[in-house]
């Protein structure tokens, strides 16, 4: 496992972008959460450490749920990690006999001591990675854009065009364009005007159907 990240550096950039009132709020946290980390219990819930910040003056539970409360989320995650817990509720006294006694159970119903040691082990071995796997499902966020994208289009020369940038393409090049402007198309791609004089050189016509891989063709009438 990585190395958790260091709450005194994340505080420090939390309050870089914070108002004085939303500072002093992250302050008083963040001493409540190092309390926390020194206890026994090393409980980061948030109904607990809201509770404890509110009897110092800072975010209250309900504050720290709140949509707008997500430094104050990060902040408590981020000590839970350095703690080597999860933001989870630790489980209570009689919750962790419950699960001693399962285990316990199940090697008290081994004969064999040798297999019993085995299973003893991988019991233990499970523990440690549950313990593991909490704590980064707690510091995992995973984001998921709903949002729908057009997708661009690629031509033949592995150009990407947008929608957008098609239809522009298809607009200087339409016939109503062409007419408007008494231009004339060669075989060659060459633009002229009505008096023959080149407004744009040989291929360009060619080479911008290619571009939106429309057939090549002249404008109606020309």
């Amino acid at each position: 496992m990585t190395e958790p990240v260091n709450p005194h550096i994340v505080l420090e950039e939390l309050c870089e972008q914070a108002t004085m009132r939303t500072k002093k709020a992250l302050q008083i946290l963040h001493q409540v959460l190092e309390k926390q980390s020194q206890s026994a219990s090393r409980d980061f819930s948030i109904a607990t450490v809201g509770r404890l910040s509110s009897e110092q003056g800072g975010p209250s539970t309900q504050t720290i749920r709140n949509r707008t409360g997500k430094h104050f989320q990060q902040l408590i995650d981020v000590w839970a990690a350095y703690a080597g817990t999860t933001r989870k509720k630790p489980l209570s006294v009689r919750q962790k006999q419950l699960l001693n006694s399962n285990d316990q159970h199940i090697l008290d119903s081994i004969e064999d001591p040798v297999i019993r040691a085995v299973v003893g082990s991988l019991i233990a071995e499970r523990n440690k990675y549950r313990d593991q796997l909490n704590v980064l499902k707690a510091n995992t966020d995973i984001v998921i854009d709903r949002t729908t994208k057009i997708q661009p289009k690629v031509n033949e020369q592995g150009v990407d065009l947008t929608p957008m940038e098609i239809e522009a393409i298809r607009s200087a090049i339409s016939d109503d364009f062409f007419n408007s402007q008494n231009w004339v198309v060669m075989p060659t791609g060459q633009v002229k005007n009505s008096d023959g004089v080149e407004i744009y050189k040989r291929g360009y016509f060619n080479i911008l159907l290619k571009l939106i891989g429309d057939e090549l063709k002249t404008p109606d009438g020309l």
